[in-house]
């Protein structure tokens, strides 16, 4: 097995960022902080260049006449015993919330085939790749739908421009860290 097809070891940073609060005549205003622990995580870079080749193919025939903005997203389920690739483009409509983006095209088709645990889903917004990651990860719908099939193990790679480099890693407390959840029956 070549070093490519290995699976690797990642450590995901601690974050820590302290409540602050302000007294105002009318009450104290409180800022919550964050505390996310480091994280030591597996990926296997292969997947990640397969997924990133697939996310820019399916980019390719976004339907995108408003934005002008190409999104691909490419995915594999951790509950898929196969490890299908899933991907997905965006589709935008001239009423816009009929619109459907890269990411839940492809989670959904991956819902659709029966699976419910999301494994690795990469993101690429060809059309500024070379942009701050802010520029270039999920939506705040795409954000939550990904939380919905997301569990502690599951990666987001967002795709980058720069030679070399394969993207930004993330998971989902990284993501969305305060994202709405409820109990599953």
């Amino acid at each position: 097995m070549s070093e490519s097809d290995s699976t690797i070891s990642l450590t995901l940073p601690a974050l820590s960022i302290p409540d602050t609060s302000q007294e105002t005549d009318s009450g104290r205003l409180v800022i919550p902080g964050q505390s996310i622990p480091e994280k030591r995580i597996s990926i296997q870079p292969s997947l990640v260049a397969d997924l990133r080749g697939l996310a820019r193919e399916a980019a390719k025939s976004a339907y995108c006449p408003y934005s002008r903005f190409h999104v691909g997203a490419a995915l594999v389920m951790a509950d898929d015993p196969q490890s299908r690739l899933f991907s997905g483009c965006n589709v935008e409509n001239a009423s816009y919330g009929g619109t459907v983006c890269a990411e839940r095209n492809a989670i959904f088709s991956a819902a659709a085939a029966g699976f419910r645990r999301l494994g690795v889903i990469l993101v690429s917004t060809v059309d500024s790749l070379n942009g701050p990651v802010g520029d270039r990860s999920p939506c705040g719908i795409c954000r939550q739908v990904i939380r919905e099939f997301a569990d502690e193990r599951t990666l987001i790679v967002i795709d980058a421009g720069d030679e070399g480099l394969l993207g930004n890693v993330l998971d989902i407390d990284r993501l969305l860290p305060w994202g709405f959840q409820l109990e599953k029956s």
